[in-house]
């Protein structure tokens, strides 16, 4: 079942950006007539019919709304030192869109092994795993922010905020401490973790430090290990 992404919807029309329209026209071959799965990427699903097959603006006519979905709920953050190999970096941000985060924030620590993102292509990723996992709820990714920026930023959809290091060897773990049905923040840092000054600061800030696990975990690993954990506590 293929689903499609429509930013622009008036009444009955749809119409498709660029991106997708090619998708439509040059990668599945769709021809006027064909009826389509559209979503909005806020909770909605259509059948649409094809109108106007262009490869640059598909132009679509809405037939029903076949599915609505409430907002994922609790709204679940996760604030990540992007990987110094990118591909371990999109693996995890196709996989946190397939489980179901609601906001990634790239974030830039003091040991961040890469402080340069292409937010394009890790938005195409976040889509397309949106896409074919068939959920109608588009993930907010980010452009990169600061520690010290994240830290200071306070959210009135957050309940709860935490740190995940590896500073001290007697830490609580998440799932210890996360109260199921609290909208979440959680920070995950770089290869080196946080350094000593960043998760004071984050204390200072409200953060409170856990551990993911009584391994040593890669990054990637550990955003999966957060994300799961409070998915795995909700359910």
């Amino acid at each position: 079942m293929e689903l499609f992404l429509a930013k622009e919807i008036s009444g009955s029309e749809i119409l498709l950006d660029e991106e997708e329209s090619h998708h439509c026209i040059k990668v599945m071959r769709h021809k006027a007539g064909d009826e389509l799965l559209v979503t909005d990427g806020q909770g909605k699903m259509y059948s649409c019919r094809l109108e106007v097959p262009d490869k640059n603006h598909c132009m679509l006519e809405l037939i029903e709304t076949v599915k609505e979905e409430a907002e994922p709920f609790p709204f679940i953050h996760l604030a990540m030192a992007p990987t110094k190999s990118i591909d371990r970096f999109e693996w995890f941000l196709e996989k946190a869109a397939e489980i179901g985060v609601s906001e990634i924030t790239p974030i830039i620590t003091e040991r961040s092994e890469r402080d340069k993102i292409r937010h394009d292509r890790l938005y195409k990723i976040v889509l397309a795993a949106m896409k074919q996992s068939l959920r109608l709820w588009l993930p907010k990714l980010n452009s990169s922010s600061k520690f010290n920026e994240i830290v200071n930023r306070k959210s009135p959809m957050v309940n709860q905020n935490f740190i995940a290091h590896c500073q001290s060897q007697n830490l609580p773990l998440l799932k210890s401490l996360y109260q199921p049905k609290h909208s979440v923040l959680i920070l995950v840092g770089p290869e080196g973790d946080f350094t000593r000054d960043e998760v004071t600061l984050a204390e200072d800030n409200g953060f409170v430090s856990v551990s993911l696990s009584k391994a040593r975990l890669r990054t990637e690993t550990a955003g999966m290990v957060a994300l799961h954990t409070v998915q795995l506590l909700n359910d």
